[in-house]
């Protein structure tokens, strides 16, 4: 298992200037960094590569999936303009090594719920069309998406593996997969392990946190499902702590970030990759 932090525990939005971030992050004993895509143009893939390779960090890229980056909407210009973000999110992960691309690219955090049946499913449909074009697209930048689940509070379309299964079989590509966030697991998810077992081969990333968005091992997660399902399925790839700084002001308010889960995000970090590590290694 290959252990990573998202930029996002310390800062947002993430530049390809910050490389004294990267450092403290390679410092810390990480194999990886997972990099959101607030705005492309922030980020220079030529740029970051030497960099990252110096430090013996591999990236992971994320998408960053808010306000009018919505393939779902019956807006065809909105649904352009996101498909334009996610083009360049696929340039940016091709440019940086990353073999995979990692949000919830069917819609938008927090959008608008739909009231009607017929309504939510045309919107189901127009998302499904637009990841198949998606997905061919990133097949030939040699890119598998990972689609992510969000929970109740942030979506009303796919909150659960079996919701990412019923998209990943309207899309019908090899180049889309499931990718897990055990936050939005431990509200939606009966089962941590049978979850995991269930996305199997199709599981292509996993970000953790605990439950409350904390310190992995401080709340109330299910981390021993979580390992027991992610070796039964073979799954020894890539895992990242995600979670925020309330100082990022960007994103606190989307993710309702208000505390400090501990004095510092440094030693967030520290302490995080500590559990991961020991946890990983029990028998």
């Amino acid at each position: 298992m290959q252990f990573g932090a998202s930029t996002w525990l310390w800062t947002s939005p993430f530049t390809s200037d910050q490389v004294e971030l990267l450092q403290k992050i390679a410092d810390m004993g990480y194999d990886f960094v997972e990099i959101p895509v607030e705005d492309p143009d922030h980020i220079n893939a030529d740029k970051l590569l030497p960099v990252l390779k110096d430090l013996g960090l591999k990236a992971v890229v994320c998408t960053a999936v808010v306000g009018d980056r919505d393939l779902s909407t019956d807006d065809p210009g909105i649904r352009r303009r996101a498909m334009g973000y996610f083009e360049d999110c696929l340039q940016l992960a091709e440019g940086l090594e990353s073999g995979v691309l990692v949000g919830p690219m069917n819609a938008p955090v927090a959008k608008a719920r739909l009231g009607t049946e017929a309504l939510r499913q045309a919107e189901w449909e127009r998302s499904a069309a637009a990841l198949g074009e998606l997905s061919e697209r990133a097949g030939k930048h040699g890119i598998r998406l990972g689609l992510e689940p969000l929970n109740r509070f942030e979506t009303d379309m796919i909150c659960t593996v079996e919701d990412a299964q019923r998209m990943l079989a309207s899309v019908g590509s090899p180049h889309l997969g499931i990718a897990l966030d055990s936050f939005h697991m431990n509200i939606e998810e009966t089962n941590f392990c049978e979850a995991v077992k269930l996305a199997g081969d199709q599981l292509v990333h996993v970000q953790v946190s605990d439950s409350h968005r904390g310190v992995p091992g401080d709340g109330n997660s299910d981390w021993a499902g979580l390992r027991e399902g992610l070796r039964a399925v073979g799954y020894d790839g890539m895992l990242s702590i995600e979670s925020f700084s309330p100082d990022a002001s960007s994103l606190a308010d989307a993710v309702c970030i208000w505390r400090r889960f501990a004095p510092n995000q440094d030693e967030f970090a520290r302490r995080g990759l500590a559990f991961l590590r020991h946890w990983w290694s029990q028998v």
